[in-house]
């Protein structure tokens, strides 16, 4: 092996960890902001939840007080 067959691998070495380390870093940060977006969504399903909870509660008790 000569010199630049020497020099072009250790380039296309380095050329593909360089790719590899930006695809993992965008990869990550989407994953964080999925999760940020998740669990607000959670956050708003749960409040939801709760709101419809509260009506249902109090349907049964004006039921309860209609059957007397």
């Amino acid at each position: 092996m000569n010199m630049w067959t020497a020099v072009v691998i250790i380039v296309a070495i380095a050329a593909f960890s360089g790719i590899y380390r930006a695809r993992f870093k965008s990869e990550s940060k989407k994953t964080n902001e999925d999760f940020e977006n998740l669990s607000q969504r959670i956050s708003r399903l749960e409040d939801r939840i709760a709101n419809l909870e509260t009506i249902v509660l109090e349907k049964e008790r004006t039921r309860q007080f209609s059957d007397l």
